[in-house]
């Protein structure tokens, strides 16, 4: 009940962190072994790696404690913690569909395409059945899936119902460097800024907007 109530308050519960039971894990994580050659704006800090871990701590704590299931205990970082990381972390892969970019002004959403809350349920059930302690291989896992797309709001229903499977959704992606840069300006501002860690990456040059 604690831990539900923890949740739901949006507080974090008060989780012994695995060094403290005991569980060891390999030494230091060097963040630049864990992007897999993303770039982030601004890089990955040092603390970031911290924060990362603590998360997985508490996720996994959550994970042993009675009536508590792995989707439960994900829902942790995707509904309670995502949104105190995600600027260091949630990563635009440059890729828009051809929908939104149809009209950018419609009601749009960043896609999780790499399915986040399927995968990390996966992984917490893992490692609670095998007893794993393995920080490095979340953080690696969060890297990779939060990469997002832009896609409409329609797309992003129609993506979950296909269980990512863009085809079957019927979303065809473009590349944002084929978009005008009055699109790219709207898009910009209304889905990257302020939500994605590479936003600079994709800021227009005002220059280009004027003379668009």
């Amino acid at each position: 009940m604690r831990q539900r109530e923890a949740l739901s308050m949006g507080g974090a519960p008060a989780v012994p962190t695995l060094r403290a039971a005991g569980v060891s894990y390999s030494g230091a994580i060097a963040p630049s072994l864990l992007l897999d050659q993303m770039t982030l704006d601004p890089p990955m800090d040092p603390k970031l790696t911290d924060d990362l871990t603590l998360i997985y701590e508490e996720v996994m704590w959550l994970a042993h404690q009675p009536n508590v299931t792995p989707s439960m205990a994900r829902a942790w970082y995707t509904h309670v913690c995502a949104g105190r990381v995600k600027m260091r972390i949630r990563s635009f892969t440059g890729s828009v569909s051809a929908a939104a970019a149809a009209d950018p002004t419609q009601t749009l959403r960043l896609e999780h395409y790499l399915r986040i809350q399927t995968r990390l349920t996966k992984f917490v059930e893992d490692h609670v059945k095998h007893e794993k302690a393995d920080p490095s291989e979340f953080i690696r896992l969060l890297v990779e899936c939060e990469r997002v797309h832009i896609v409409t709001f329609q797309e992003n229903y129609e993506a979950l119902k296909a269980k990512g499977d863009y085809l079957a959704a019927g979303i065809t992606l473009i590349p944002w460097q084929s978009l005008p840069a009055e699109q790219q300006a709207t898009l910009w501002e209304k889905m990257l800024r302020g939500r994605v860690a590479n936003a600079r990456e994709f800021q227009p040059q005002p220059s280009a907007v004027a003379v668009a």
